[in-house]
């Protein structure tokens, strides 16, 4: 079997009959960032312990007693984005019970600004249809329109776009190994410039 997810997502544990929001959601970031800069950053006989950034991440976010960051902004103003209300402790509890979180790249990226190559997209590309086919998600929520770009093109069906204010966002879906169809749209990326009481109107629209 193809093991290509180097990053292993955040599950929710309501995640397999679709929580809160009784659909199965993937969110897709985009990277991690570190500032070890290990040549070998990937491979799983040498950094096992890296496994779990991404649960550990919303582990972090999760625990209240963590004091606040300024990086947790970006998972308040998309959670709020999925329920269209302001969220309190035990609504972000029940949010994130309810999908699963997968960042992209399979390789750790040294900044928030930073990209990576071609062969990392490429690679990730592989590992995004594992985590597709393994976890069956109805629809997939891309976090930024540089990783949309980015994402494969291969399995892929254009979809309606989705026109809210006068403002269009593009659709499309995956098919899976079995034949389902995946869902996917992108958001505007939540840390900067995210209106998310625009985004809940469309992500409504979108999951119809």
């Amino acid at each position: 079997m193809a093991n290509n997810i180097f990053f292993q997502p955040f599950v929710g544990k309501h995640y397999a009959d679709g929580g809160m929001f009784g659909k199965r959601i993937m969110i897709l970031g985009e990277s991690h960032y570190c500032d070890e800069g290990c040549a070998d950053c990937g491979d799983c006989r040498l950094h096992r312990e890296c496994m779990g950034f991404t649960q550990n991440v919303l582990a972090d976010y999760l625990d209240e007693t963590n004091e606040r960051q300024d990086w947790m902004r970006t998972f308040v103003k998309f959670e709020r984005s999925l329920v269209g209300e302001e969220t309190d402790q035990v609504l972000r509890q029940k949010i994130w019970d309810s999908v699963v979180f997968f960042n992209y790249l399979q390789v750790a990226m040294g900044g928030p600004r930073e990209a990576g190559t071609s062969a990392q997209y490429r690679q990730a590309g592989e590992a995004f249809f594992e985590a597709l086919d393994k976890y069956q998600p109805e629809y997939v929520v891309v976090w930024g329109k540089r990783l949309w770009d980015k994402m494969p093109g291969e399995r892929w069906q254009d979809g309606e776009p989705i026109v809210v204010d006068g403002c269009s966002t593009a659709t499309g879906a995956y098919l899976l190994n079995n034949g389902r169809r995946v869902k996917a749209m992108a958001v505007n990326h939540p840390s900067v410039g995210y209106s998310w009481d625009y985004w809940y109107r469309v992500i409504c629209s979108f999951m119809q």
